[in-house]
């Protein structure tokens, strides 16, 4: 068996390089729509986010970010096949803006953009990521009412488009056996909780643009590929990232 590799730079909105209906398996982690690091990002693909950041209108800039997203998961529901999977790492945001602290909720904003499509919600994931940051405790620290629950865990959401992908052919069955995984990897993999899954580093060297990266670490995408598609199976990262998805693919 050959593995192939493609890496076509071009808008995630429309990837003409990608024919429809042609992929098994996305996993990806798209900037996080109110976490700041990405303002300029998405800013500069309409000029009303940062018009509305400016004027502190959080929930306006949240609806905005989110329709540009939205332009994505309709171009992976062109390019999945009927019973693929996507896997969507996500965290939701927490921005103070003109003194007024909130949670903007990523995650049920994607889900809800995938399910008007159509897909499937299947049982997520939780990433419980560790973190010793000395700002923790948020808000107003020990006092009442004005303290915030601490944010330390990622959602991993997992859609499928259409019906249960099925395998009929003696070849899909031999390769869908192939493919198989371990009794302790399926134990810890497909626990909706995952506390074994060390960040990655963030930082970028020579970065124009911004000081870290924000990538998922490989494990996570390793885990999620072998899940969710089996040998010769076509998987895709509408975002690219740091190349993880793909590396993860390769292995």
């Amino acid at each position: 068996m050959q593995t192939t590799a493609k890496l076509i730079c071009g808008p995630a909105q429309s990837m003409a390089g990608v024919a429809d209906e042609s992929v098994d398996l996305i996993v990806t982690s798209p900037p996080y729509p109110m976490v700041e690091m990405w303002d300029e990002i998405f800013a500069l693909q309409d000029d009303r986010i940062g018009e509305q950041l400016s004027r502190s209108n959080g929930q306006a800039a949240f609806a905005l970010m989110h329709e540009l997203l939205d332009a994505v998961w309709l171009e992976c529901n062109r390019i999945l096949k009927s019973g693929a999977i996507a896997c969507i790492n996500i965290g939701d945001a927490t921005r103070t803006l003109d003194g007024d602290f909130q949670l903007y909720s990523n995650h049920s904003r994607i889900l809800s953009s995938f399910l008007g499509q159509g897909f499937a919600a299947l049982p997520d994931i939780l990433w419980r990521k560790q973190t010793n940051a000395p700002n923790k405790f948020m808000g107003s620290g020990m006092l009442p009412v004005g303290a915030y629950v601490t944010y330390e865990h990622e959602y991993i959401l997992v859609l499928r488009k259409g019906r249960r992908r099925t395998f009929t052919t003696a070849a899909e069955k031999a390769k869908r056996r192939e493919s198989a995984f371990f009794w302790e990897e399926r134990n810890v993999w497909f626990s909706d909780v995952w506390l074994d899954v060390k960040g990655t580093s963030q930082g970028l060297v020579d970065a124009p643009t911004r000081e870290r990266s924000a990538a998922f670490p490989f494990e996570l995408a390793y885990r999620l590929v072998c899940m969710f598609s089996v040998k010769e199976d076509w998987v895709l990262d509408p975002f690219a990232g740091t190349g993880t998805t793909l590396a993860a693919a390769l292995t």
